[in-house]
This record gives structure tokens, sequence and C-alpha cells, in this order.
């Protein structure tokens, strides 16, 4: 049971972190990047922000988890 609230948890928590990483970057990027109608090359830059996104929400959680290991022990 411990394993599967630690399982669901990280999986919120990145979620998380995920729409937050996300405004920020619409907050500050938004209006540099171009629009996919104006550029079709744009979609590679959504793209390969996406995935930076996703890797940064990872890398977040992954620190928080291992904070928490080592308040514990």
């Amino acid at each position: 049971m411990g394993n599967f609230i630690t399982s669901v948890t990280k999986f919120i928590l990145t979620i998380m972190f995920f729409y937050h990483i996300n405004q920020v970057i619409g907050y500050f990027f938004w209006s540099v990047i171009p629009s996919p109608e104006e550029m079709k090359a744009a979609i590679l830059i959504y793209f390969l922000i996406f995935i930076v996104e996703i890797v940064l929400a990872n890398l977040c959680t992954y620190l928080v988890f291992r904070v928490a290991k080592k308040e514990v022990v």
C-alpha cells in the first residue's frame, strides 16, 4: 500500500510541476515563439518545449523525494 501511495504522489506532483513550469514558460516566452500559422517549423519548437517541461517536472519531483528521504533518515 505504501508503494502505491508513493507512486500516486509522484505522479500528481509531476503533473503539478509540469503545469507550473508550463505557466512560467508561457509567461516569459510565448510572445517570442512564433505561432504554428506563422512558421511551419514552430511545431518542432513546441515539441522540444514539451519534452523540456516533462524532464524538468520529473527532475523537480525527484529532488523533492530525495530531500524528503534525507529528512527521514
